[in-house]
């Protein structure tokens, strides 16, 4: 089957009583993101996964967490594939919201993107391998990072390993950031 990354999906939301009704406000290439209910004070949404990368990255047990992952409620199960031939999976995760023009979540994030794109350029002959090896110098580099992020970073370089995939640091909606200004690794990984 070939995939081509560089597209939106463009699959209708599948038929759910948790989605039904529901607006849309957001779709990556592999996701559809749904808002969701408010509860105990934490804003949530659905998201629809017909990755099965982006599902391991938010259900695995042995997926990434911490102070700059998403925290995710609850794996609704399937409802029904994507044009893509991959199972939906509905997921309940924290609502995030994109980066500011400026601030300290933007400022990380700006440098992680950066320093990230960077490492691509000096490894590109490498090819798909790239971003790992990008990822990797990001984790092995001193540049300053709080404990924190260099954790993440660490632990994101686990997961691409682990599960074959291909971290992506570059694009904006893949970092984004909570409410209370904490960048959050949103959708860092794609698959190979």
């Amino acid at each position: 089957m070939e995939l081509n990354c560089s597209e939106i999906i463009a699959d209708a939301v599948p038929d759910h009583p948790l989605l039904n009704g529901r607006k849309e406000i957001g779709r990556g290439e592999s996701t559809i993101v749904l808002d969701g209910d408010v509860v105990d004070g934490q804003e949530r949404v659905y998201k629809v996964l017909s990755s099965p990368t982006d599902y391991a990255y938010y259900t695995a047990a042995d997926r990434p967490t911490g102070r700059h992952f998403p925290v995710v409620f609850a794996d609704h199960g399937t409802a029904g594939r994507s044009s893509r031939g991959f199972p939906f999976h509905i997921v309940e995760v924290e609502k995030l919201y994109p980066l500011p023009g400026s601030g300290e979540a933007t400022e990380i994030a700006t440098k992680l993107s950066t320093s990230y794109f960077d490492a691509c350029m000096i490894w590109r002959n490498l090819a798909q391998d790239m971003g790992r090896i990008a990822l990797h110098h990001l984790v092995v580099t001193p540049m300053g990072w709080t404990d924190a992020v260099q954790d993440s970073l660490k632990a994101l370089e686990e997961f691409s390993g682990e599960y074959g995939a291909l971290p992506d640091l570059i694009k904006s909606d893949n970092l984004m950031m909570r409410k209370d200004g904490t960048l959050v690794f949103s959708d860092p990984v794609f698959m190979e």
